[in-house]
């Protein structure tokens, strides 16, 4: 690997110069955000604005309204309180005349009716030059047969049906009032009032200001007052005196009760309702008279946007330009983070192989035009290739046993039981000699390769190596319930690959207690096994020189203490007792049978 130098940045980009891109464009997002704030406000003093003035015209609609029909109401309560006087005459005369002088009163009027109690009538009706009176008997008309009964019933006055009087009148409202004397029902008063002059007083009325269109509604279906009921409509009749909404012929208004909530640039508010038609955007305002009939009278008017929201659609369209460049810098923001965090992901992948010493797959990190970044991945890069060499020296899966151990504890040293080897090459000086110290070197190479890969395999330790010999154990830094069974396989592993090469080898097995922790000082420390066991396993390898047979190529040697924690494996054959040097008891050693390296252990 080239050793690039750190200080290799040159045409890198600055993270300093990075992060100050990106708070100047934080700092654009956040005069955004005060933009659209500022739209929200404006927005919001129009739509404010809009509803109060809103308001006053509805409530101005409201009160011509009323001003209209109110009179009806006082003049028949005027009549009655005039017939109710103990000694007044209501003969028919009297009643015309009364009649008259209140008809002159309200020109809004334009019929007046008292009935009899036996349905007889004095109906005064405007004229063109004076007033038209008239004595009709109605008894035979059930429709006056069930005014006079529901009068009889009540007492004041209320609003009645709806009557269409002809077709230059139009419809009109009906107004009762009962008429009693001493307790006694003396008739009943009625005042029609044509709608058509009410659809000419709203569309006079300030409702017309940018361009809204006022209207009244009976209930939810029918038309009291529209500017199309200014001039006779067709269709009418006595039995069908109010048109409906489809009837009208007003697409926006016949959709006012299908609208949405909301309309755009107007905040959502009580009674405002918003439709689309023809591409335009209309707002509703309304409100209802309760005091005309059981049926609420829904007042109101629609309004096109366009008249009047043009300085919030300007407002509007600033703050989506303002979204726009919000999304932008939004978008950059990402992929600018994404190029950033890149590297950084990279690095901890690295990282954590490193930390489970994977230091042969560990990738190298590229390079970047982030000078910060680039400099981390230079410095990174020759930290790995310096890990390779280290992995060459230091057993690697002794040390990773050791950084994952939970509680540290093979760190301090303890006592356990263990299975320990001892390999040892037969005759390799003189062998050695005839080589070059290459071909030495290569051919030692290879054999610490095979028995390293034995021995791990199986969960060992290789510990060291002594010139042409190694020394493992298993059952440390981790506990291994079969150790010494792992240390047989190994062995057995190591004789047939032995078997199989120009080599010949010596290998003695034992298990015992040893104490297994650091030895050494902080500057060097080495994990290893101390204890007798440790001499007994290199005493029963060097009793190979004596046991290993003529011509075999591997000597496989267990004491007693192994074959038994091994479960007594049926390829592994006494071969006796034997005296070991600094020991007084002697060693039963069991001895691998000269075809037992082919076949595994129980």
């Amino acid at each position: 690997m080239q050793d690039e130098g750190v200080e290799g940045g040159s045409g890198r980009w600055s993270m300093a110069g990075v992060l100050g891109v990106s708070i100047a464009g934080l700092v654009g997002l956040a005069l955004a955000v005060v933009l659209a704030i500022q739209i929200s406000v404006g927005r919001h003093a129009t739509n404010d604005l809009f509803q109060a003035k809103g308001a006053l015209t509805i409530d101005l609609i409201a009160s011509r309204v009323r001003a209209q029909l109110d009179p009806a109401s006082a003049q028949l309560s005027f009549i009655a309180e005039v017939l109710a006087q103990p000694g007044v005459d209501y003969g028919r005369s009297r009643i015309a005349d009364l009649m008259t002088g209140a008809l002159a009163g309200a020109p809004q009027i334009q019929r007046l009716v008292f009935l009899y109690p036996d349905a007889k009538a004095v109906i005064v009706e405007r004229g063109i030059d004076a007033a038209n009176v008239s004595f009709p008997d109605l008894a035979a008309l059930p429709v006056v047969q069930e005014g006079l009964r529901q009068a009889n019933a009540q007492t004041g006055g209320h609003w009645g049906e709806f009557i269409f009087a002809d077709m230059d009148s139009g419809p009109a409202v009906n107004r009762r009032h009962a008429v009693w004397r001493d307790g006694k029902f003396v008739g009943a008063l009625a005042a029609l009032v044509p709608l058509r002059e009410l659809s000419v007083i709203v569309e006079q009325s300030i409702a017309a200001e940018y361009g809204g269109v006022p209207f009244i509604l009976y209930g939810e279906d029918s038309v009291l007052a529209h500017r199309r009921l200014m001039s006779p409509f067709p269709g009418l009749s006595p039995e069908h005196p109010l048109p409906s909404l489809a009837e009208l012929g007003d697409p926006v208004l016949e959709r006012i009760w299908s609208g949405r909530r909301a309309a755009p640039l107007i905040a959502q508010a009580s009674g405002i309702r918003a439709v689309d038609v023809g591409g335009q955007t209309y707002i509703f305002l309304r409100k209802q008279l309760p005091e005309f009939g059981a049926v609420p009278w829904n007042v109101g008017a629609y309004f096109r946007v366009g008249d009047f929201a043009d300085d919030v659609r300007s407002m509007a369209l600033a703050g989506l330009a303002g979204l726009i460049v919000l999304a932008f810098a939004l978008v950059c923001a990402v992929i600018l983070a994404r190029r950033l965090a890149r590297p950084t992901r990279r690095f901890a992948r690295a990282a954590a192989q490193l930390a489970d010493f994977d230091f042969a797959s560990a990738d190298a990190l590229q390079r970047s035009r982030i000078r910060e970044i680039d400099e981390q991945a230079i410095a990174f890069n020759r930290l790995i290739a310096a890990l390779r060499w280290f992995e060459a020296y230091v057993p690697r899966k002794l040390v990773r046993q050791l950084a994952h151990s939970p509680d540290r504890g093979g760190v301090v040293s303890t006592t356990r039981d263990v299975t320990i080897m001892f390999t040892d090459l037969v005759g390799f000086t003189a062998l050695s000699q005839a080589m070059t110290p290459e071909a030495t070197a290569d051919m030692l190479n290879r054999h610490f390769a095979q028995v390293i890969a034995a021995v791990e395999a199986t969960g060992g330790t290789v510990d060291k190596f002594m010139g042409d010999g190694v020394m493992a154990f298993w059952g440390a830094p981790e506990h291994h319930d079969a150790h010494a069974r792992g240390a047989l396989d190994a062995a057995r592993s190591i004789a047939a690959t032995a078997s199989e090469g120009a080599l010949r080898m010596r290998i003695g097995v034992h298990t015992g207690p040893v104490v297994a922790g650091n030895v050494g000082s902080r500057e060097r420390l080495n994990y290893t096994i101390l204890g007798d066991a440790v001499n007994v396993t290199q005493r029963i390898e060097q009793l190979g020189h004596a046991l290993m047979e003529p011509g075999a190529r591997t000597c496989v040697l267990a004491s007693r203490a192994t074959y038994e924690a091994a479960g007594a494996p049926a390829d592994f054959v006494p071969a006796g007792e034997f005296s070991l040097r600094g020991r007084e008891a002697p060693v039963e050693v069991f001895r691998l049978s000269p075809d037992g390296a082919a076949r595994p252990g129980p």
